[in-house]
């Protein structure tokens, strides 16, 4: 049971052994609930006739009180047991559930994510596990429980008189059945709400991120239309499904009342034949009365393990994603970074780089230039090994990045692409995450080199001033000045240089190459740049079109080429 659990649970072992626990404790306490009806028929059938003085009457009655008592506390003390082995341990896997997704996702590579919307992850996270917890908690242990304590009961009342066992129990295998049989119906319903339940997720949030263009391009009305629409799909389907367990759920608590039907009318005829004492046939309508309500939570939670399912599927797949793994006790004694025939495809049969091959050196400048789309942006995810090349290898000081964990490899590594991202907290914070351990001296002096205290200083609470989501408070090239800051506290052996500048005025751009230009001395630069006066002191550039390499050299060398694509862009830039 415990590996069935963790196989198709997700769960963890212990959580796993915990809600096994939890449901036998259920089950032992349905049971117990059935004890003080037995108690009330010994005593009235078997003990109370035979009774003859007084102090044997007070005695019995105290015993079976006694007995009663015993029989209550039992029953508390398996459903406390079941409470600590289930909510306890379920409230665990939750927080270790969200723990192992988190990691998870650390470990996984970016085409991942490019497959994968935001909000559909965020909902894998939050809600699916909410679910899941609700799974654990609740429908599991009461299904196995009333499952169990209704056999034990079941085969005692077919035991002790046949005729009215199968008149009571006739029922019940009947609306199970159903039940199971309904399973593919249900489950097609959930999954599809679930579905539009994503697609409404994804939409809110794709409204809100670009809540200013669909302003500026006076699309709002066609938006919220189209929005509202889509909400309608979401209620609709969220009846259907509704609909779907409902007409299975309390069709079969409808259809249970057969039973206690057929056992009143089968407890009367063998009543009046006087085969069926008084006593027995009332203990029966009693037995009647209780014995479906654990057939009822089966048949509920059966319809809620189909509900689970959906969430269930998403979380298994987002754990059976394969991450990207590899040696982490490198020793690096050189940092070149070198392209060796690689080919990369983020879609298939559509190749962003072709056979590319170059060199940037320890201590160099090596530029990336081209157009738009050459593939620029992707050489430099390649060389942090956030992508894997389809073909060919990239490799830093000799070692295949293939075989190197991510985070190993990110320890060599500082970066500032174009799109920056920021953290909702200070300013400080944001720059001190390139190095946890600095000093604020160093902090200040990372900042300082960036130019950060020219806008920090108009901020209400200077560096400790939070600047919102992804620093919403900011502009972009204040943003894009704390980047840099957190890549010069890193100061690690490799810079990776993305458009670093693109968002800064000409006068703060020249003042932070000036304090780039003291960072890079002794380090390997991989700086890619549109604007071709950003790269006059590269030591090498690569020139790439429609992602082949197409040129390569010193600046003054291809500056000298008539047909060089360096001298074009520069000539198209600078109008020289």
């Amino acid at each position: 049971m415990i590996n069935f659990l963790q196989k198709h649970l997700a769960m963890g072992r212990k959580s796993a052994q915990g809600l096994a626990k939890g449901s036998i404790y259920n089950a032992l306490y349905f049971v117990s609930l059935m004890m003080p009806m037995s108690l009330v028929y010994y005593f009235l059938e078997d003990v109370l006739p035979h009774l003859k003085t007084e102090q044997e009457i007070v005695f019995r009655y105290a015993s079976y009180v006694i007995i009663a008592l015993v029989s209550l506390l039992l029953s508390g003390f398996f459903y406390y047991k079941q409470y600590t082995s289930v909510f306890v341990s379920t409230y665990e896997e939750s927080e270790e559930r969200r723990i192992r997704l988190a990691e998870k996702l650390r470990k996984l590579p970016l085409s991942f994510f490019s497959n994968k919307d935001l909000s559909d992850i965020t909902n894998t996270m939050m809600e699916d596990i909410n679910t899941l917890e609700g799974l654990q908690s609740h429908a599991i242990p009461q299904l196995v429980g009333a499952i169990i304590s209704t056999l034990i009961t079941t085969v005692g009342i077919i035991i002790w008189d046949w005729r009215m066992g199968l008149a009571v129990c006739w029922v019940m295998p009947v609306v199970l059945v159903v039940t199971l049989l309904s399973s593919r119906f249900q489950k097609k319903h959930i999954k599809a709400h679930f579905e539009t339940k994503r697609q409404v997720s994804d939409q809110t949030q794709e409204n809100i991120e670009h809540m200013a263009d669909i302003h500026a391009n006076n699309q709002t009305e066609r938006y919220m239309k189209e929005y509202n629409a889509l909400l309608k799909k979401e209620e609709d389907m969220h009846k259907i499904s509704e609909m779907a367990m409902s007409i299975f759920v309390n069709g079969g608590q409808s259809l249970l009342k057969l039973g206690f039907a057929t056992a009143v009318i089968v407890g009367t005829m063998l009543f009046e034949q006087g085969s069926l004492s008084l006593i027995k046939y009332l203990m029966y309508m009693v037995i009647a009365a209780r014995i479906y309500d654990p057939v009822g939570s089966m048949v509920y939670n059966l319809s809620y393990l189909y509900y689970g399912s959906a969430p269930l599927e998403r979380t298994l797949e987002l754990e059976k994603n394969k991450e990207m793994t590899g040696q982490t006790d490198i020793e690096f004694d050189r940092f070149d970074i070198e392209f060796d025939n690689v080919s990369f495809e983020y879609l298939e049969d559509t190749p962003v780089l072709q056979n590319v091959s170059f060199t940037a050196k320890q201590g160099e400048i090596t530029a990336l230039i081209g157009p738009s789309g050459c593939g620029k942006s992707t050489a430099s995810k390649l060389a942090t090994r956030f992508y894997d090349p389809n073909e060919g290898s990239v490799k830093i000081g000799g070692h295949d990045l293939k075989n190197i964990d991510p985070e190993t490899i990110m320890t060599q590594l500082s970066m500032v692409f174009q799109d920056v991202i920021l953290f909702d907290d200070t300013v400080y914070e944001n720059i001190k995450l390139g190095r946890k351990n600095a000093t604020e001296e160093e902090v200040m002096e990372a900042a300082r080199l960036a130019h950060c205290d020219e806008f920090v200083q108009s901020l209400p609470d200077g560096y400790q001033t939070i600047i919102g989501e992804n620093g919403a408070r900011l502009s972009g090239g204040e943003r894009q000045r704390i980047s840099i800051a957190r890549a010069l506290l890193k100061n690690t052996p490799i810079l990776l240089l993305d458009e670093a500048t693109a968002s800064l005025d000409v006068e703060n751009e020249s003042k932070i190459q000036a304090g780039l230009s003291e960072l890079i001395r002794g380090k390997t630069v991989l700086m890619i740049a549109h604007r071709m006066r950003t790269i006059e002191e590269a030591d090498h550039i690569v020139g790439l079109t429609d992602g082949r390499v197409v040129e390569a050299g010193a600046p003054a060398d291809l500056i000298r080429n008539p047909y060089s694509l360096y001298r074009k862009l520069r000539s198209l830039q600078l109008g020289e």
